[in-house]
């Protein structure tokens, strides 16, 4: 999936990729550092996404694309592999 580098973002904008377009209105973005995840899932090319939610990361893209994003409990899902902002 398309999405912010290094999860530093709001527009769902790659230098490599390009900007990715809201599932259901293309002149708007879709959110979000995942904003990529939340497409897809919308679109129908996958029926989960992953993403971090460091500042609304999954939630913000969910939202825009109507679905819903969990945020689970600090301490509950590890953080291995996870690079702290």
């Amino acid at each position: 999936a398309n999405m912010d580098e290094f999860a530093l973002g709001f527009r769902s904008l790659s230098s490599r990729g390009g900007q990715t377009k809201n599932a259901f209105d293309h002149s708007r973005y879709p959110g979000g550092s995942s904003g990529g995840s939340a497409v897809s899932v919308a679109s129908g090319f996958s029926v989960i996404g992953v993403g971090t939610d460091t500042g609304g990361s999954v939630r913000i893209p969910s939202a825009f694309a109507g679905l819903v994003g969990i945020r689970p409990t600090f301490g509950k899902v590890s953080l291995d592999g996870v690079v702290p902002l």
